[in-house]
Parts: C-alpha cells; structure tokens; sequence
C-alpha cells in the first residue's frame, strides 16, 4: 500500500511540474520580453566583474544568463562564444529584430569574433538604431547600437523567446481632413495633414512635425528634415535645426525629464508624439530639443 501512494506522489508532482512548464510556454512572449527587461533595469549601475553571476555584480554573459533565468526559467550558455549560438538566428533590419532578443558582439581586440553580448530593448522609428541593455567595463548600463565602438563590433542577433504574435490594433483614434480643417481634432492647430509614402504626416506651423502611427498615436519625425508651413497654407521641407534626443532610465518621468531640460511636458509630449495616456519605458529615446 505504502508503495502505491508513493506512486501516486510521485505522479502528482510529475504532473505539476508538467503543468507549469506548459503554462510557461504557453505565456505570451510579448510579456515575457517585458518583464526580461524590467528585471534587466533593476540592475542598472550595478558594478562588472569578471565571471559575476549576480545580483550583485555581473559579467556580460551572467547578466544574460541572470535576467533569462530569473524571469522566465531560461538557462543560457555560460559564454559568449556559446550564446552566439543559443536560440536562433535572426537576419534582416533592425524592424525584424523583438525585445528581449540577444545582441552578439565581437570582442574587444577580434571583432568578428563573440566576446561580448547585450540585451535588445527597442529599435527607433526608423530602424536605423535601437538600444540594448548589457553589463560592461562601466557596469550595468544601456547604450546605442550606433556608437563606434558597438557599430563595429556588431556581428548578429539571437532569439530566445517565440516570435512575438501580431499585434492587434486599433483603429480608432485616426484623423481625417475634415475634422482637422474644421478644428474638431486637437491636432488641427495650424496642421496640414498628408500622405507621404503611404503615412499620414501632421505639418505643425512652427516647423514640427510627426508622423501617425496606424494606432492614431504621433510617432516622434527622424528629426533631421523640419516641414515649414507658409502664409498660403503651402509648405516646403528644410534642413531641420539640431535636435537632442534622451535615452529614458529607471526611475524617470516625463515631468522629470522635462525639468531636466528646462521644457514643459505638453512640449515633450508633442515633439514625441505623445498622448497623456502614453507610457514611457525604460530604453525609449525621447526628443527633448
């Protein structure tokens, strides 16, 4: 009799265990990602050292490793030259690339060969850029795919999460030219509205500009050309002014960040294309000049 029961928990915890795993994989990557890098800003200006698993400190690859096993029960190879080969690959721009994907890189003295690894968070609107986040000689810290010394070293892109499902989007929200000309939409304050590459632009008169996502939200202008409106409601396109970007840290808020830079938050939201609903996360680059 004793050994039946003893059967029977065995198979109880056996089928829990199961369970769990199903449930697991069964969760949505999209917030898997997520939370991979909300656990990854917890760390943030935490200090390297070499062969660091964490909390405390970290290494490249134990950085990985902590935050892919903290949050979602992942166990990636120990080094670089290993985790250049877990997952799968990704190829393409930078748009194919998700959040929570892993960064390879070159090391310091053999550039095309893994020495180094990071963590993806978001590409900007243009894909020509995105931000990763990766403990390095100077600690726990996010940085730009576009700084020399990344740019040159970059080699490619592993996913570990499942691709991300299509998300599903509304369509509410969207303008259209007849309430903007009759000021029925906040955004029709000296706006034109119009269709460049198939993509709604909103021309403001002070030279701004953004475009509209198919969400109905403003998606902050690559800032290097400004759309100027002329008294006839024509408008033409210049060489835009410099413009100051700002990479979003743990802890910040639109009102913090627009203390900082001596501007207002209605100024930041509308360079960034931002609603008062609008959630800012950690890694995104805001326009702040």
């Amino acid at each position: 009799m004793k050994k039946v029961w003893l059967l029977l928990v065995l198979f109880a915890v056996a089928w829990c265990a199961t369970a769990q795993e199903a449930d697991k994989s069964q969760e949505n990557p999209r917030k898997l990602a997520d939370a991979i890098i909300k656990e990854a800003g917890r760390h943030l200006g935490k200090p390297y050292v070499y062969g660091g698993n964490g909390p405390q400190s970290f290494d490249c690859t134990g950085f990985t490793c902590y935050v892919y096993n903290k949050v979602a029960g992942y166990h990636l190879s120990r080094t670089s030259a290993d985790q250049a080969h877990n997952g799968r690959e990704i190829k393409g721009g930078y748009d194919k690339l998700q959040k929570g994907d892993l960064i390879i890189f070159g090391g310091r003295t053999q550039k095309k060969t893994p020495g180094h690894v990071g963590i993806f968070i978001a590409a900007d609107s243009l894909g020509k850029s995105f931000t990763f986040i990766h403990a390095c000689n100077s600690g726990v810290t996010i940085s730009h795919i576009d700084e020399p010394y990344y740019a040159q070293r970059f080699i490619g892109v592993r996913r570990i999460l499942p691709d991300f499902p299509p998300e599903e989007r509304e369509r509410k929200g969207l303008f259209n030219l007849q309430e903007l000309f009759a000021g029925r939409s906040p955004a029709a304050r000296d706006s034109v509205l119009n269709a460049i590459q198939e993509r709604h632009v909103v021309l403001f008169a002070d030279g701004t500009w953004a475009m509209i996502g198919e969400n109905g939200e403003y998606v902050a202008p690559p800032g290097d050309r400004d759309f100027i409106l002329n008294a006839d409601a024509t408008w033409r396109a210049d060489e835009a002014t410099s413009a100051e970007f700002y990479t979003v840290k743990s802890g910040d808020t639109l009102a913090k960040i627009a203390r900082q830079f001596n501007i207002t938050v209605e100024s930041l939201r509308e360079m960034n294309g931002l609603t008062p609903r609008s959630v800012i996360r950690l890694g995104d680059r805001l326009r702040v000049q």
